[in-house]
């Protein structure tokens, strides 16, 4: 018997792989690719070679090559980037996100901007609003003319070579020790929270499966989560290796954040399963779910809001959830 996750999952699966190609207005913007296609506001292009060259309203997600982001092109909202080598010199509303070997920003970018990679550049047309936050091989190069509003922060460059920029008065704790991509507002606890409970109240065997294979196998859980964490992109590296596996590639890559979210709901599922068994049975069950659900979901906003420790609890709730829900599975 399938699990509620698993039928979500394939549920998606499905949707991106059966997804209808591009409009007209988003296909002539960029060269012919193996993939394309927009799913809501966002524009997904997947090729050995692409040129994004025409207005998009929404979002943008490319992986290739070599992508070109050219002047005449407008993004807007965020944008993400994972090629061999990049270029934008287009206008981008949002935030961009690039993971290259080689990258050149030589245009306006109205958020944030991080790169992951070998070599980043700026050129003397680029223009970030936000902050500037990379990992790379050395410093970049940042052409005279280049303007950075919000300061550059990189923790691969040696002090004696990192660029001395003003500190922000309004700095905070969060910013001096920050966990990239793993800060989950209260807001977003309470949506997960929410979700976890319903899924629970609506399917309470699973809940008491995934309660029970998380006591009974929890160092077999969290190796298998670790297999899907690790081996998940290795996957969609070793599929973009040829241009026939560049649409695989592209949708592992699609499928790992969805994965992350559920591991974070079946999280907190386990743990407020644990919590609820331990009131007194006078109370109803949905009572004891709500509860249950409640406190792993304060526990777990506190845990990932951690100076430094926040990515670690973030991965390992993760990591625990997902192995646990494949065991669950399995066990079905």
């Amino acid at each position: 018997m399938r699990s509620g996750f698993l039928s979500a999952f394939l549920i998606a699966v499905s949707a991106l792989l059966l997804a209808a190609p591009a409009r007209a207005d988003i296909a002539k913007g960029a060269t012919p690719a193996a993939v394309e296609w927009k799913v809501g506001n966002t524009a997904y292009f997947a090729g050995r070679d692409i040129t994004v060259d025409s207005k998009i309203d929404g979002a943008l997600a490319v992986t290739g090559e070599t992508i070109t982001i050219t002047r005449d092109a407008t993004i807007g909202g965020d944008a993400w980037i994972a090629g061999r080598r990049v270029a934008t010199e287009g206008d981008i509303g949002g935030d961009l996100s690039i993971r290259a070997q080689d990258a050149l920003v030589n245009g306006h970018v109205k958020g944030d901007v991080s790169f992951y990679g070998v070599h980043l550049a700026f050129g003397p047309d680029a223009k970030v609003d936000g902050k500037v936050d990379y990992y790379a091989a050395g410093p970049a190069e940042i052409d005279s003319g280049a303007r950075i509003a919000g300061g550059m922060r990189s923790k691969v460059w040696d002090e004696a070579t990192k660029p001395r920029m003003p500190r922000q008065p309004e700095e905070s704790w969060r910013d001096r020790w920050p966990a990239p991509g793993y800060r989950l507002s209260w807001p977003g606890a309470v949506f997960f929270g929410v979700l976890a409970g319903i899924v629970a109240l609506a399917a309470p065997a699973l809940a008491a499966r995934l309660g029970e294979t998380s006591t009974a196998q929890p160092g077999l859980a969290f190796l298998i989560g670790l297999v899907w964490l690790v081996g998940t992109p290795v996957a969609a590296i070793v599929s973009a290796v040829t241009i026939v596996g560049l649409p695989l590639a592209f949708i592992v890559i699609l499928l790992w954040p969805l994965g992350m979210l559920i591991g974070l709901v079946v999280a907190i599922m386990i743990v407020g399963e644990h919590f609820a068994g331990r009131m007194r049975p006078r109370y109803e069950r949905t009572a004891r779910v709500a509860g249950g659900i409640a406190v792993a979901t304060i526990l777990l906003w506190i845990g990932i809001s951690l100076p430094a420790f926040g990515g670690l609890v973030w991965l390992a709730a993760v990591t625990f959830g997902v192995g646990t829900l494949v065991l669950s599975a399995r066990v079905a």
